[in-house]
């Protein structure tokens, strides 16, 4: 009896110093793992490059310039959709009220069936005018993979782009431009430089 009461506590003292361990290892993987941001692509405009400006018309029927130079402190995010998107319609609301909150211009672009794009942006309470249904702005700016969302500086230059699905996602772009660093891939880069320096 003796013998079996020693051996239960050795098990139990076994297995808290292997739940420590392992603890410690979580913990280890998570100081290396570097924040999740948009992914770049590699056939998308890189960050520093101009925004192709294309006069487009809105679903309200406006004209909006998409791109180029804007007035001092303006920022233009565009968020490339579609209404078969499940992901798109989870990340609408976030990305309208990230927008609101940071005071970005918040510009929907889709391409396909504007009647589609039209519910989608009445069920999302989205501004028609803010809302462009245009394949000529998605070739532009090289959209591959949805959603997306480019970030372009008062300047007319993109800030920083990639696939977005979280709103941690979004603040990534703005993260990037408040600090330089425009890609999850250059951020890694620059934690690989420094652990080797």
């Amino acid at each position: 009896m003796l013998i079996a009461f020693a051996l239960t506590w050795m098990v139990l003292i076994g297995l808290v110093l292997a739940v420590f361990a392992l603890t410690r290892q979580v913990g280890l993987l998570h100081e290396r793992l570097a924040p999740i941001g948009a992914l770049t692509l590699q056939s998308s405009l890189e960050p520093g490059d101009v925004a192709p400006r294309i006069s487009v018309t809105t679903l309200s029927g406006n004209t909006l310039e998409v791109g180029g130079a804007r007035p001092a402190g303006d920022l233009q995010l565009l968020l490339f959709v579609a209404p078969t998107c499940p992901v798109c319609k989870t990340l609408m609301p976030t990305a309208k009220a990230f927008a609101a909150a940071e005071a970005l211009q918040l510009v929907v672009i889709g391409d396909g069936d504007i009647e589609e794009h039209l519910r989608m942006a009445a069920r999302f309470d989205l501004s028609p005018a803010q809302f462009v249904v245009s394949a000529e702005v998605g070739r532009a700016y090289r959209v591959g993979k949805l959603p997306h969302a480019v970030l372009i500086a008062d300047s007319g230059m993109v800030v920083a782009q990639g696939l977005v699905n979280t709103r941690e996602h979004l603040e990534s772009l703005l993260v990037a431009h408040e600090t330089g660093m425009q890609s999850v891939q250059q951020y890694l880069q620059s934690r690989k430089s420094i652990q080797h320096v």
